[in-house]
């Protein structure tokens, strides 16, 4: 029997090309940042697109604070999660404009003083206090992670009896409605020791509240953790998320200020929002398309055989067989993180 004929080498290297093309198309299409939208791992918040998706609404990323001034305001509603720096005046003006002219901005941060400076740059009073919040008697599997039980009657927390925070904080200087409140059982762990000690008194702490600035509102969030995926399957996180989005059709979820996202992912985000990317795209489809058709352009192909060209005949007949010639103009393909 006829051993079928294969190039095994460039098999192998076709092989090798394959397995190397996919896992740089992984890389580029996810993230391992925190709170990354495109991280579905347990501290990325790809569940939240998800929860807009659900909604019926339909969740863009923003790499740049200009998506505000695109954006429909009595529409949207966008989340700023754990910012890593700070918002210029500028950017900070358009968040603020969006949020006078009807939009929803939810703010959620813990320690970081990003938060409490955009929160005042955009007219909202509601502080970040910074302190980890710890509850002894309602929470998950440490102190650290309080489940706030004390929920107010709202439509944004339509359905919501508790949620979870994760070493979040608490507000301070809440100036409108407080959604959200620890039990009477929470302390400021003021020395981060893991105890209730003398001057650490037990109350209810506000960890979610919404004020109106202009025509919009702000709503903070005093644990950036809510959002990410591990936590969205605690206690009814998942529906105070479907809460703020509400019945919005656009979830901008603003990673102007956080890490790196896929590189795929943000040329693709940015040929979307780029009509003379879209158009130079175009142009190279037609010209490939154009030389591929003129016979200019050879694409390589494999050859059937083990060390010999393959015949166009059936291999039959006393004469020469004629070759299949290699081509000597390669293509090359084009290549490039919530």
């Amino acid at each position: 029997m006829r051993r079928p004929d294969v190039d095994t080498p460039r098999a192998l290297l076709v092989a090798l090309v394959a397995v190397c093309a996919v896992s740089l198309l992984f890389a580029g299409t996810m993230s391992s940042a925190a709170f990354g939208a495109f991280n579905a791992g347990w501290d990325g918040s790809s569940t939240v697109r998800d929860t807009a998706k659900e909604a019926g609404a339909t969740p863009t990323v923003a790499l740049e604070t200009t998506a505000y001034a695109e954006a429909d305001p009595s529409e949207t509603v966008a989340f700023v999660v754990a910012p890593d720096d700070e918002y210029t005046d500028a950017e900070a003006e358009r968040l603020r404009t969006f949020v006078e002219e009807g939009g929803t901005l939810v703010v959620a941060e813990d320690y970081g003083t990003v938060g409490n400076d955009l929160l005042a740059d955009i007219g909202a009073e509601t502080r970040f206090d910074g302190r980890t919040v710890r509850d002894l008697r309602h929470h998950g599997p440490t102190t650290a992670m309080p489940e706030a039980t004390n929920v107010s009657d709202a439509e944004t927390t339509d359905g919501v009896e508790s949620i979870m925070l994760n070493y979040g904080t608490v507000l301070t200087g809440a100036n409108g409605t407080v959604l959200v409140r620890t039990s009477s059982y929470a302390y400021l762990d003021t020395d981060d020791d893991g105890e209730a000690d003398e001057g650490e008194p037990f109350r209810s702490y506000p960890v979610v509240a919404a004020e109106e600035v202009g025509s919009g509102r702000v709503v903070a969030v005093s644990d950036p953790s809510l959002f990410i995926n591990t936590m969205q399957k605690r206690a009814d996180n998942p529906r105070l998320v479907s809460g703020l989005v509400g019945d919005r059709e656009t979830v901008l979820l603003d990673y102007s200020h956080s890490e790196s996202q896929p590189p795929i992912r943000v040329a693709l985000i940015h040929l979307r929002d780029s009509s003379a990317a879209q158009v130079g795209l175009g142009l190279f489809g037609l010209l490939v398309v154009g030389l591929r058709q003129s016979g200019r352009l050879h694409l390589p192909t494999l050859s059937s055989g083990r060390g010999e060209p393959a015949s166009p005949g059936d291999g039959g007949g006393d004469g020469e067989a004629e070759s299949i010639a290699e081509p000597n103009t390669h293509r090359r393909e084009g290549g490039n993180h919530e």
